[in-house]
C-alpha cells in the first residue's frame, strides 16, 4: 500500500477520493491541495449558487455508489421540506452536505492512523508522492478565436462563467454570451438573480433550446436492445424509437440507457469518435443534459417577452470601443453589430490538456508525465483503473472531466461517485 498521497482538487471527486481511502483503512500521508475558498466544495455548489438548482433530481445525488439513498437521509434530517425524491434542490444545500462528508472525513482520518494535510496551493512536490489523484475539476472554457489581447485582458471578458465578475457589468447595454448549455443557463439566472434586466444574446453553433427533464419520471422498461453498438446503428436505433415515442418517453427512454453510454463509447473506433464529436455532440448533449422544469419555465418565460434572444450562428469579432464591446456576428443568413455590456464564455470547460493552462496539467504534460488521448479530450488512461498512461516515476490517476475521451460520460455524479470508489481501492492495491 502506498504510504504517500496527493489530492489534487477542491471538489466532490477529491473530497470522495480521500473519504473512500478512509473508509477502506488507508494508513499513511494524505496531502490535498486546493485552490479557492473552499476545500471541498468547488463553484459549483457554494453558497453564491443558492439561486440555482440542481439538475438532478434528489434521488440521484448520493455521494456514495453503495448507498442510494444518503442524500435523501441528510434532506430528511436537515431539509425535510426539500426532501422529496423527485425534487431538483438548491446547489448551495449540497454544497451543505458535501460540507458535512468533509467533517466526517477530517474526523474519522484523526481517528485513523492517517495524517491529512491541507494545502492552499496548486503545485506540490510530485517525486515526494507514492500516488497521485488528479481531481482538479472543469476547467476555464477556451479562448475565442479572433478576441484581441486587449480585449481578453479588458475586465469587459468575463473568461471564468463560474465566478462573474459582477462589478464591472454595466446595467444598460444588453450582454453578451457566447454558449448554450447548461453554463448557459446559470448565467443568466445569475445575472437576474443579481440585479441585471438587461437584454441578453446567447450564440452557439446551433443555437438548441435547452430541454426539461420530464415532470412525472415514470420508470421506462427499455426492453428492446440495439443488436448493434456501433455509432451507425446506434443513431439509427434511437432515431427509430424517438419517431415512436412522446418526447418525455424518449428522454426517459434514453435515460435508462445511460449505465451502457461508456461501454459503448470505448467500443467506438477513432473515426467513429471523431464523427460523433463533428456532427452528434451537441445535439446528444442537448438530449443528456436537461435541466428542472422549474427552471426551463423561467428560461421560456424570458425568450417569449424577448430578454433572451437564442441564437444559432458564429462569432466573427469583438473590439473595445468607447460603449463596452462592439461584437459582430453571423446568425440566421444575416451580419449583426451591436454594443453590449460584455462577453460571457460559456462554451464549457476546455478538455484538451495540450490547450489547458491549469499549472498541475500543464507541468505533468511537459514531464511527459500524462499525454493526451487520442481525440485530445482528456488524459489517456486505462479506462478499467482510471490509471494515466504515462512515464511518471509514480502511480497516477486522474477522474472526472479529464477522463472525458476515455469514457465520454465522465462528469455527473452518477459516474464520480464510482470512480472516487475505484481510485480509492487502485490506490489500497497499487
Amino acid at each position: 500500500m502506498p504510504k504517500k498521497i496527493a489530492v489534487i482538487g477542491g471538489g466532490f471527486s477529491g473530497t470522495m477520493v480521500i473519504r473512500h481511502l478512509v473508509d477502506l483503512g488507508f494508513t499513511g500521508t494524505i496531502d490535498r491541495f486546493f485552490r479557492g475558498e473552499s476545500q471541498t466544495t468547488g463553484p459549483a455548489y457554494q453558497e453564491s449558487s443558492s439561486s440555482l438548482l440542481l439538475n438532478v433530481r434528489n434521488k440521484n445525488m448520493s455521494a456514495f455508489p453503495d448507498d442510494p439513498a444518503h442524500f435523501l437521509r441528510f434532506l430528511q434530517t436537515a431539509y425535510p421540506e426539500h426532501s422529496l425524491p423527485n425534487e431538483f434542490v438548491p446547489r448551495s444545500i449540497y454544497g451543505t452536505y458535501l460540507t458535512q462528508i468533509w467533517h466526517e472525513t477530517l474526523r474519522l482520518a484523526q481517528e485513523a492512523p492517517i495524517q491529512l494535510n491541507l494545502f492552499h496551493e496548486s503545485q506540490p512536490d510530485y517525486e515526494q508522492y507514492d500516488a497521485i489523484v488528479l481531481a482538479t475539476g472543469n476547467e476555464l472554457p477556451r479562448i475565442p478565436n479572433g478576441l484581441s489581447k486587449p480585449v481578453r485582458s479588458s475586465t469587459l471578458y468575463q473568461g471564468n462563467p463560474w465566478k462573474i465578475d459582477f462589478s464591472h457589468i454595466d446595467q444598460e447595454l444588453p450582454i453578451f454570451i457566447l454558449g448554450n448549455g447548461l453554463t448557459m443557463v446559470d448565467t443568466v439566472l445569475s445575472l437576474r438573480h443579481a440585479g441585471f434586466h438587461q437584454k441578453i444574446v446567447a450564440l452557439s453553433t446551433h443555437g438548441f433550446n435547452m430541454l426539461a427533464h420530464p415532470e412525472n419520471e415514470e420508470l421506462i422498461n427499455a426492453g428492446e436492445q440495439p443488436s448493434n453498438t456501433d455509432l451507425a446503428s446506434l443513431i439509427r436505433f434511437f432515431n427509430f424509437h424517438r419517431k415512436r415515442r412522446s418526447n418525455n418517453q424518449f428522454l426517459l427512454f434514453v435515460d435508462s440507457f445511460r449505465p451502457q453510454f461508456s461501454s459503448w463509447w470505448q467500443g467506438f473506433t477513432l473515426k467513429e469518435k471523431q464523427t460523433f464529436l463533428n456532427r452528434f455532440r451537441h445535439i446528444w448533449g442537448t438530449i443528456r443534459h436537461r435541466i428542472p422544469g422549474q427552471i426551463a419555465r423561467i428560461i421560456n418565460e424570458e425568450q417569449e417577452k424577448g430578454r433572451l434572444n437564442v441564437c444559432a450562428g458564429k462569432l466573427a469579432s469583438v473590439d473595445l470601443s468607447s460603449q463596452g464591446l462592439t461584437i459582430h456576428f453571423f446568425s440566421g443568413g444575416q451580419q449583426v453589430q451591436n454594443n453590449f455590456a460584455c462577453l460571457i464564455n460559456c462554451t464549457g470547460p476546455e478538455t484538451a490538456i495540450t490547450r489547458m493552462t491549469n499549472p498541475v496539467i500543464t507541468n505533468l504534460y511537459k514531464n511527459g508525465w500524462i499525454y493526451p488521448d487520442k481525440i485530445n479530450q482528456g488524459i489517456d488512461i486505462d479506462a478499467e483503473t482510471h490509471t494515466v498512461v504515462g512515464n511518471a516515476p509514480m502511480k497516477i490517476f486522474a477522474i472526472g472531466n479529464l477522463c472525458k475521451g476515455t469514457k465520454w460520460e465522465s462528469t455527473a455524479i452518477g459516474e464520480l461517485r464510482s470512480q472516487a470508489k475505484l481510485i480509492a481501492k487502485g490506490i489500497l492495491d497499487a
